[in-house]
């Protein structure tokens, strides 16, 4: 993946979609959250950059959140949901055992993004793919971060 992107936003307009992108990797360096999709995310047509007049979507491409605070488990929570026959279950699992099921080959697929209007804070709701039954799992991610930067080289239009 790599690492010098020719373009970036920070997505004030709210035009940078996730909907349906899967990360399939996810780093800590320093105070900085970085998840990486490799089939990439969308753009808006209404996007500065997209020179189409449709939704299109970048190559490889990343998303970078600088953490807010400099203990990175004050800055992420996750909670993984299971459905069972008694109910659902909300299970909070630290980041790194979170990022260590992304670096054995899991895939995170953003479905929903929420941001507060008076927060740092995001709220992401996913799911977590995986090669054996269930095949997925739920999962929300809530992400207090000073700073939120999407990066990519390329566009392609969408159909």
């Amino acid at each position: 993946m790599k690492t010098d992107f020719l373009y970036s936003d920070t997505n004030q307009n709210h035009d940078i979609i996730l909907h349906d992108c899967f990360a399939d990797k996810m780093i800590l360096q320093k105070n900085t959250l970085i998840f990486q999709f490799s089939e990439g995310f969308y753009l808006k047509a209404s996007h500065e950059q997209n020179p189409f007049s449709a939704l299109a979507y970048t190559g490889e491409a990343e998303m970078r959140m600088e953490l807010f605070y400099a203990n990175p488990d004050v800055n992420v929570t996750i909670y993984l949901i299971k459905e069972e026959y008694d109910g659902t279950h909300r299970t909070e699992i630290p980041l790194e055992e979170f990022m260590k099921r992304i670096r054995q080959g899991e895939k995170l697929e953003f479905l929903y993004a929420y941001q507060g209007l008076d927060t740092d804070d995001m709220l992401f709701r996913c799911e977590l793919h995986f090669d054996k039954h269930p095949y997925r799992r739920e999962c929300i991610l809530i992400i207090s971060a000073k700073e939120i930067s999407y990066h990519w080289n390329e566009l392609f239009q969408e159909g």
